[in-house]
Formats: structure tokens, sequence, C-alpha cells
């Protein structure tokens, strides 16, 4: 663990002497010029002021250059900034070109310019695969193959995947600010731009979580010296990045146990301690059925069928499985003095497919697509409300609706 986080510091400033070469750079937010005693200042306020960013004093160079940055000026139009304010010719415009280069990388060592976290942290990637899903990992070998190896997949010709994660044993090199969308005990979810910013305050291994919005990547700040004890706690965050990714790709997870019955998935969900692991169990004594996730479970709709694959986070249950097989219907529990079964109404079947997803639904858009996937899957396949007692007869009741609606 230590020869990696000391090789991701290397690589770091190996980046960061990258990105300051580029051709144009831009002013941080969070930074005042004004004047104090007849002298410019750049003095920081808000976030730049709590991270102790120290101020500048700007001579008349300096000055020219901050308002060319401010206008979002290349570093060629900076020089010529330069060559007209002080009427130079052609022959100045290495000599000013070297001027405008090091007064950026003075305000780059200041913290002034603003920076986007680097993607190249030089982990060799490992791959996995969850159903349609491709991603590639790049952190410690552990919690691959403590949590992923199981769904372990090749590269691929073309190297492309779905989502990219990536782990690093170092504090972010700023802190991004935004607007917070929710917060709870769990998780406190933040706007921040192109990026979700994740802060989990039970989750002392994590300093925080990026995920661009499209879910293609998300970074993980982690705490080397917790992150072997506190593997899991990293485990279940990615979580909410794959759920990004996955909904970008029509994909959505419900909480429910599901097991295999005549080649096909059945899902059994409902409120916290309605009984989802007890009926499950139930039919595989019962019946001799294979359990197939004893938390969660990802659905997505082929050529008009509604599927249910395999992924690896299933709860405290450990039971999960890396297999695709049709969904056959999803059954809402709810505890009763006698056991019965009825077909849900629409309207009602609907509510309770969406009620109980775990998918994003923390922007109106959000809510609105995991609404028209709930009625696409219950337009696919029958969805119950099943009464019932923690028997053996109560699993032998829904087992009669699974075999009639087969007929």
């Amino acid at each position: 663990m230590d020869a990696w986080v000391r090789r991701q510091r290397a690589e770091r400033m190996d980046c960061c002497c990258e990105k300051e070469g580029k051709e144009q750079m831009k002013l941080k937010k969070g930074f005042l010029r004004t004047k104090v005693g007849g002298q410019t200042y750049v003095l920081p306020y808000g976030q730049n002021a709590a991270d102790h960013s120290e101020g500048v004093c700007l001579n008349e160079t300096g000055e020219i250059l901050w308002e060319g940055l401010e206008n979002g000026s290349t570093s060629a139009e900076l020089t010529g900034l330069l060559k007209k304010e002080y009427g130079l010719g052609d022959e100045m415009e290495k000599l000013l070109a070297k001027d405008v280069e090091e007064f950026q990388e003075y305000l780059a060592g200041m913290g002034m310019l603003q920076e986007e976290e680097t993607e190249e942290y030089g982990w060799n990637p490992l791959y996995f695969a969850a159903g349609p899903i491709k991603a590639a990992y790049k952190g410690p070998q552990s919690i691959y193959d403590s949590y992923f190896r199981r769904f372990a997949c090749a590269a691929g010709q073309d190297g492309r995947v779905d989502l990219t994660v990536q782990i690093v044993c170092l504090p972010p090199r700023f802190h991004r600010n935004g607007s917070v969308i929710l917060r709870n005990e769990e998780v406190v979810l933040i706007d921040s731009g192109e990026r979700y910013l994740f802060l989990f305050p039970d989750f002392p291994a994590l300093r925080e979580m990026q995920v661009k919005k499209d879910g293609s990547y998300a970074l993980l700040f982690c705490d080397a010296d917790l992150m072997e004890e506190r593997a899991e706690d990293v485990f279940h965050a990615i979580r909410f990045a794959f759920l990004i990714a996955a909904g970008e790709k029509g994909l959505y997870l419900l909480h429910s146990a599901s097991l295999l019955y005549r080649g096909k998935a059945w899902l059994f969900s409902g409120k916290s301690g309605t009984g989802k692991s007890t009926h499950t169990n139930l039919w595989r004594d019962a019946f001799g059925v294979e359990l197939l996730n004893g938390d969660l479970n990802m659905i997505g709709i082929e050529q008009g069928k509604a599927m249910v694959y395999g992924q690896p986070w299933c709860g405290t249950s450990e039971i999960c499985t890396e297999k695709t097989y049709p969904l056959g219907g999803i059954a809402f529990l709810h505890q009763a003095a006698e056991n019965r079964c009825a077909i849900a109404g629409k309207t009602d079947g609907i509510l309770a497919v969406v009620q109980r997803m775990i998918s994003p639904a923390w922007e109106k858009s959000l809510l609105e697509r995991n609404l028209s996937f709930a009625e696409k899957v219950t337009g696919c396949v029958p969805v119950w409300q099943m009464f019932c007692r923690p028997d053996r007869e109560a699993a032998a009741v829904m087992r009669r609706a699974v075999d009639r609606s087969l007929e």
C-alpha cells in the first residue's frame, strides 16, 4: 500500500507539471482583485480562504496578465497583450512568452489556477462486468479480489468501458463546492457542475468521491491507513457511481431478494422487515430453488423483454450471481394474518416498483426516468401484492400464483 501511495504522489506531480504547460489556463474562482493602499492585491475568499490560500500583490505587468486571464486569454494572447502594452517588437516575443509562462507557473503554485482532477494515476486497470455494464477498476488489488473478482472480464479490443473507478490514497488537490442536493446520515450529495460530489460522514476511510454526471468516471479519495480495515465502505461507496452508470444505460436497481425458478428470476420486494429473505429462504428449503441476490437486483429491457442482470452488491446477505436471467415477475410482500396473493393494479404496480428502486431520483428528470422504466417493466411481467405469514404455506401460495402466470 505504501509503495502505491508514493507512486501516486510522484505521478500527481508529473501530471500537475504537464497541466501547467497547457496553452490556456483559467483562473480559479474565489479570488478578488482589489486595491489596498494604492497597491493591487488578489485576495482569497470562501473555500479558498478556508483552505488558507495566500493573497498576492500584483505589479503592473501582473495586473495586465491577471486581467487577460480573467477574460479567458490564451498564453499567446497574453504575450500579445504585453507586446501591445509596452510597444515591443517581435524580437521580444520569446522573452515575453517566458515571462507569461513563469507568471502562470507562479499562480499555479499559489493555487490560483483552475485545476481538474487528473484521470491518469497510472494504476493498471482490472476489469469487471455486471450485465451490460463493463467497468475498469484502478485501485488496490485486495478490494478487487474481495468484491469484483467473481465478475472479472477481459479488457476488450477497443478498451472502452462504461465506468472507470479510480481510487487514490491522497487528499484532493482542491476542494470542490456546489449546491447540496440531498443529505442524510449516510451521504451528503453535492452538485458541483459536471460532477457529483459525495461525502460519507460514517466512512472515515473516504475523504470524498467525485462522479461524472454521465456515470463514466468515479474518483475516490481515500485514507491509506484505513483502506484495508474499511474496504467494505469503499465498496459500498462505489455502488453510488455504479447506480449512475446503470441509469445511463437504461438499467435500474430494485431493493429486492431474488430466486431462480423455471428458468426465470423472480423478485420479492417490500419495506424493510417484511420478510424478503425469509420468503426466498422458504422457497429454497421447500422447493430447492437457487437464490440469486439477497438484497438488490438490476433490471433492464432487451427487445421488449425484462431481464435481471447479476451484479456484486447484495447487502449483508452475501448472495449474488454474475448471471443474467429473464424476469418472471415481482411480488411485493406485506405481513398479514393469512396467506393470499393478488395481481396488483397497474397504478399500484408502477408506484410499488418506483418506491423500491434505489436508482438515483435526486433530480426531477431522474425520477421521471425511473417512473418511465417502472411503467415499462410492469407492462412486461406480472406484479403481485403478496400478503403472508412467515411460513411454508406462504411460499406454496406464491408458487401457485407464479405457475399460473406461466401457463
